[in-house]
């Protein structure tokens, strides 16, 4: 028996010695989770170049036509739906083409999308083949800081380092803004300061989370595997996102022909406003003007020239380059309700921001006619 006791003493000594009896460290553990997380996004910053381009309805389709086709376009449009509904690619190209200046042309617009979820979308489409592009027309628009749809794939695919940084500069300026003048006002209260910052920290919450889930590919699992297995329903009816024609022009639908009797007076009231008092021109602020400059160095680097659009709206205010920049870049406006009387007609109108299938029709025409004049060397008339 003392034997086995002393046996079973001397394994107990050993365990206890080679045991540490220290807990582990904060700072440890703290050192443990920053090597996990830095191991795990950077697997997925290695894996989200090889994935294949996320099931974001519209955009994907026509990014991955532009993969196939991009060499047949000498002209890319690019904006929201007043691009999407109201640029006609076969109406553009032939009027283009019996003023001496034969083009092809396709429409990359995608509804709500502004910047600066247009400047990614562009640049994934220069990625693309596009050995005979010359020409870029992009939608002006002011950096929005809005959060929506944040458990979308729409709202995620778009945030990378690039587009949060811009996000987060911009919100800053806004909520500095908006306390100095808070700070001016009398009548502010505490409740108005802590509103401007829960206002803040919401929508940059908002705008990281999208670049989180966007950075770990998450939900991306089931697109590979439905693709690599072809499983149905991976590939969906392009028709629906290229137009008809498959040149990227969608028709609206017959609801949207013409204005209901709400939106019609609400058109009236909107259209006598711009008759008294015309648009004014937003300069916004440094962060906007460097995305649009994002925008300009994209399209000039795939040796095409960035020509901006403002369509025929009956907005207050529409974003614009500094004034010395307005005089270097080529800016074509529709908004003057005097210029372009035809596309204001109520007849030729979806709503205070579209046109409807005809109006589309005259705006096109419009904007080929500038574009030839353009592309033979003089300046647009207005």
């Amino acid at each position: 028996m003392a034997t086995i006791s002393a046996v079973t003493n001397a394994v107990r000594g050993a365990v206890t010695a080679t045991v540490p009896t220290s807990r582990p460290t904060i700072g440890k553990s703290a050192l443990l989770g920053v090597i996990f997380l830095t191991a795990v996004f950077s697997t997925c910053a290695l894996l989200g170049p090889c994935l294949p381009f996320p099931e974001v309805s519209t955009v994907r389709e026509k990014i991955e036509h532009l993969a196939r086709h991009g060499d047949d376009y000498e002209i890319l449009f690019v904006g929201s739906s007043h691009v999407q509904f109201q640029i006609m690619p076969t109406i553009f190209d032939r009027v283009a083409g019996m003023n001496g200046v034969a083009v092809k042309s396709f429409n990359a617009g995608i509804p709500a999308m502004v910047s600066p979820e247009d400047s990614y979308v562009l640049e994934e489409m220069l990625r693309r083949p596009h050995g005979r592009l010359r020409w870029v027309f992009v939608e002006l628009s002011c950096l929005g800081t809005q959060v929506w749809g944040e458990n979308t794939s729409r709202f995620a695919y778009w945030h990378d380092t690039a587009r949060l940084t811009l996000l987060a500069q911009r919100l800053r300026r806004e909520a500095r803004g908006k306390r100095s003048r808070l700070a001016k006002d009398p009548t502010a209260t505490i409740f108005d300061r802590w509103s401007v910052w829960t206002t803040t920290v919401g929508r940059l919450y908002g705008h990281a989370r999208a670049w989180l889930i966007r950075g770990a590919n998450l939900s991306r699992g089931s697109e590979v595997l439905s693709r690599g297995l072809q499983l149905p329903g991976w590939e969906e009816d392009l028709r629906g996102s290229l137009g008809e024609n498959g040149d990227g022009w969608v028709w609206a639908g017959r609801r949207l022909q013409q204005m209901t009797p709400e939106m019609r007076k609400q058109y009236d009231g909107e259209y006598a406003e711009r008759l008294a008092n015309p648009a004014v021109k937003d300069r916004a602020d440094a962060v906007c003007q460097s995305a649009l400059e994002r925008i300009v160095t994209a399209i000039t680097r795939a040796g095409a020239r960035p020509v901006f659009l403002v369509p025929p709206t009956t907005a207050g205010r529409n974003f614009y380059p500094t004034e010395e920049r307005e005089r270097e870049l080529t800016i074509l406006d529709f908004s003057d309700v005097r210029q372009n009387a035809k596309l204001f007609l109520p007849e030729n109108r979806m709503d205070l921001g579209h046109v409807n299938t005809a109006g589309a029709e005259i705006f096109t025409e419009d904007l080929a006619r500038r574009f030839v004049e353009l592309a033979k060397g003089s300046t647009p008339a207005p």
